[in-house]
């Protein structure tokens, strides 16, 4: 499984951040958390209790999802009985999660927007760690396919399960965490979001197909011989 389901699980992160619910509304969001205007961000207005703010807000973000994998982790013993089984459920959620982020397969239940929002925000540093678990925590409709593939990967291989949630979590934090200082290079990257939206969908059926058929044991091997 190695190399490859590492990148794709570091990939979904960043799949995350660049997906409608986050990218869309960051510069404003940023704003939120670190309590600067939205003009002095286009100016690179940031002080070092700003950043801390951001990062805060990372690190309660991060909380959630990491205690996810430490979960799997610890009834481990109990899904290695059933593993054949997980895997097999597992690549097919993959590939239900990947017809969802291109936008074929669209169900209410998984669509409806259960984000948490805050008419005050929450003061202080800790206002900004409580709002970063809030927002992790929400499910917000766009990430909620690509984490639960993440969840189904680490569901077929439960050793590795904090490892992924840890990549997936870095995917994220890293580039919501570095365009706080190029905030004015955001346009072109969302220009090209549904583009790089829509090549994660095909590549999570491609996991999850892989997943399903246990082959992904199988190309790592090829990729190992240098083929």
């Amino acid at each position: 499984m190695g190399d490859i389901t590492m990148a794709l699980a570091f990939g979904a992160g960043l799949l995350s951040f660049i997906s409608p619910c986050v990218l869309p509304i960051y510069p404003a969001f940023l704003s939120y958390i670190t309590g600067v205007s939205f003009d002095d961000l286009q100016e690179g207005q940031l002080n070092y209790k700003a950043v801390l703010h951001t990062l805060l807000f990372l690190l309660g973000f991060s909380i959630v999802y990491i205690s996810f994998g430490i979960g799997i982790g610890f009834v481990s013993a109990f899904l290695q009985t059933y593993n054949d089984t997980i895997r097999m459920v597992g690549g097919l959620l993959m590939i239900v999660f990947g017809l969802i982020t291109l936008g074929i397969f669209t169900p209410d239940f998984l669509m409806a927007d259960k984000k948490f929002s805050f008419k005050n925000r929450p003061s202080g540093y800790i206002g900004s760690l409580i709002i970063g678990v809030a927002f992790a925590a929400g499910w917000t409709p766009c990430m909620g396919p690509i984490v639960g593939s993440i969840i189904s990967l680490s569901l077929s291989n439960q050793s590795l399960a904090l490892f992924y949630m840890v990549l997936y979590v870095l995917g994220f934090c890293i580039p919501f965490f570095l365009l706080t200082f190029f905030i004015t290079k955001l346009k072109f990257i969302r220009t090209y979001s549904q583009i790089l939206m829509k090549v994660g969908g095909v590549i999570m059926i491609i996991m999850g197909l892989l997943l399903f058929f246990d082959l992904l044991v199988e190309i790592t091997r090829l990729f190992s011989w240098g083929i």
